[in-house]
């Protein structure tokens, strides 16, 4: 119980930080270039080493505070650092930011959740099939436009074991985070990066075969 109190603890000043951290930088901005891909290069390129460092707490940032955009972030990362340092860049501080956003659901309001009397909270911790629940996940990385952090949160409070949602985003998460650096990378270049752009073209026509493999992995035998 202690452990689990100190856990909660912990995850409740990091979401606190994390959310102080975007709503001091929303209100130091004097107009609407705050987190555009050109303001993160300019505040980026000068702290050498400490550049991806800066990069990966800026993602982690983005995936537990809703009004942070990623999408600039992996696109300046890939500006300054290239398609293959760039996306990796992005998919640590993504993974990073998700793991933080489900055990801060997990740990801070499953307990309570899981105690309603909500019916449509009760559909949502109701007990699931694991590999139904991995496959979810990791469909959803691949869609741009469902919210990375929601998904995050939401599974935290599902019965999808940690090592599972981590394992389902950290493969979901890769054909984005590159494609947004290559996307940088070619803006930095002054063209495309074209043997990215077809080689994670490529690697996304096989994705459903990998999830149909993480289907078969994971799932309970009839």
């Amino acid at each position: 119980a202690r452990k689990s109190m100190t856990m909660r603890v912990i995850l409740g000043m990091g979401l606190v930080m994390a959310v102080s951290a975007g709503l001091i930088l929303s209100l130091q901005a004097t107009d609407q270039s705050i987190f555009t891909e050109d303001w993160i290069r300019r505040q980026v390129s000068d702290l050498g080493l400490f550049g991806p460092l800066a990069l990966i707490g800026l993602m982690v940032l983005a995936v537990v505070a809703s009004p942070v955009p990623s999408g600039p972030i992996a696109v300046a990362a890939g500006a300054l650092y290239g398609t293959l340092w760039g996306g990796s860049i992005t998919a640590i501080g993504a993974v990073l930011g998700a793991i933080l956003a489900f055990a801060s659901a997990r740990y801070l309001g499953l307990a309570a959740l899981q105690r309603s009397r909500n019916p449509v909270i009760q559909f949502i911790v109701k007990p699931r099939s694991q590999g139904a629940l991995m496959l979810i996940v990791f469909a959803s990385r691949l869609i741009p436009f469902i919210s990375f952090d929601a998904v995050s949160y939401a599974a935290g409070v599902t019965c999808l074991s940690a090592s599972r949602f981590i394992l389902a985003t950290s493969v979901g998460v890769l054909p984005i985070s590159y494609a947004l650096a290559a996307m940088g990378a070619g803006i930095a270049k002054g063209g495309p990066d074209w043997m990215w752009i077809v080689g994670l073209g490529g690697a996304i026509t096989l994705l459903p075969m990998a999830g149909k493999w993480i289907w078969d992995k994971t799932r309970k035998p009839a």
